[in-house]
């Protein structure tokens, strides 16, 4: 009891450091929009609304949607022989709100095969289908993100930023090669966690290396079976690939139309690069969907553009359409599955009355 209180106490401590976090970050972004605007930088008086940049932005939005979505459609299609693309989309969207709400975005995939588990998915499909996409959309994402960083990286001029995309991006990196060796030799890859815990702990910068071994080898297990599972259906891997890149690529473009949208004349190059280094950066914060750091570094990032328009705004909209509006979506889901369950059971209780 004691303990548990105590865990309580700590959770609500840390809630309400991120949160005061938040409220800080923005305040100091809306300062500085202040500043910009005394300095001679654009007002939102001056500036012209350009309503179709909203449209766009939404329609952009609706591309990451549906590329998402389409991915867990065509593994249900192809692992189960059922086209149901409603499941499909609450899928994606519990996935982003679980995200978006817990720390270091860990608890989309475990509600996401919890939900379909309780769809009437088996087991098996249950794990692949979410894992996979899971796998995917980490391999596109760095693959993408590389070819901008080679190609367009000389655009991106904040050097502290750029320093921490690359550790970012080598780190959100561990997790797929980990995933994909510990398929090919599961033994060896066992044996080499265990051997860095160990070594880790002996240093004293981890406690207790075999309960976290133990729980770090059965989370590779279950990629690995899912791998597996997937394995039977190779030509599945190009279709979910290239709509993750479509998904990455449509997150990335979605800066540029809202810049514009508030009155900035940016370059569409230097929007996307810019946008692939501040997602790069922000994959070692640990706060939910990296709240606070991708807030500062949006701001940071295009207020030092020419002709960037209201970035404030840009940026409150922006995290809107990229994050928010999930957290949105997974509130109305809850409530509206909640009462069609509660609705139901009354149905049934009735029923047996009667």
């Amino acid at each position: 009891m004691v303990q548990n209180a105590q865990k309580k106490k700590r959770s609500w401590i840390w809630t309400l450091l991120f949160i005061l976090m938040n409220i800080g970050i923005l305040l100091w972004t809306g300062i500085s929009e202040l500043n910009r605007k005394n300095s001679g930088a654009a007002d939102l008086e001056d500036v012209e609304i350009r309503w179709i940049f909203f449209v766009l932005s939404f329609l952009c939005f609706l591309v990451t949607l549906f590329a998402e979505s389409g991915k867990y459609f065509s593994l249900i299609r192809q692992l189960t022989d059922r086209k149901d693309m409603a499941t499909s989309v609450k899928v994606t969207i519990y996935g982003r709100y679980y995200d978006n709400i817990t720390p270091s975005g860990a608890g989309g995939q475990p509600f996401q095969i919890l939900y379909l588990k309780r769809r009437g998915f088996s087991d098996g499909a249950s794990l692949a289908i979410p894992v996979y996409a899971f796998l995917l959309q980490q391999v596109s994402f760095v693959v993408t993100a590389a070819l901008f960083f080679i190609f367009l990286g000389h655009l991106f001029t904040v050097s502290a930023l750029k320093v921490t995309a690359y550790v970012g991006l080598a780190c959100y990196s561990l997790m797929p090669i980990l995933i994909i060796l510990s398929a090919a030799f599961p033994k060896a890859m066992g044996k080499i966690v265990m051997a860095v815990l160990r070594g880790l702990a002996a240093i004293r910068l981890i406690k207790d290396p075999e309960g976290k071994g133990a729980k770090v080898l059965r989370q590779l297990q279950e990629y690995s079976q899912a791998i597996n599972y997937i394995n039977r259906h190779r030509s599945l891997t190009l279709e979910m690939f290239l709509l993750s890149v479509l998904y990455h690529l449509g997150r990335a473009s979605l800066p540029f139309f809202i810049l514009q949208a508030f009155g900035g004349n940016v370059d569409w190059a230097v929007v996307m690069v810019s946008t692939f280094f501040i997602y790069a950066a922000i994959t070692i914060i640990p706060t939910p969907g990296g709240a606070g750091a991708a807030e500062a570094s949006f701001y940071l990032v295009f207020a030092e553009l020419p002709d960037s328009g209201l970035v404030f705004w840009a940026m409150l909209v922006w995290r809107f359409f990229s994050d928010y509006i999930f957290i949105l979506g997974g509130i109305v889901l809850t409530a509206t599955e909640y009462a069609q369950e509660k609705i139901k059971a009354r149905r049934m209780a009735r029923r047996k009355r009667k």
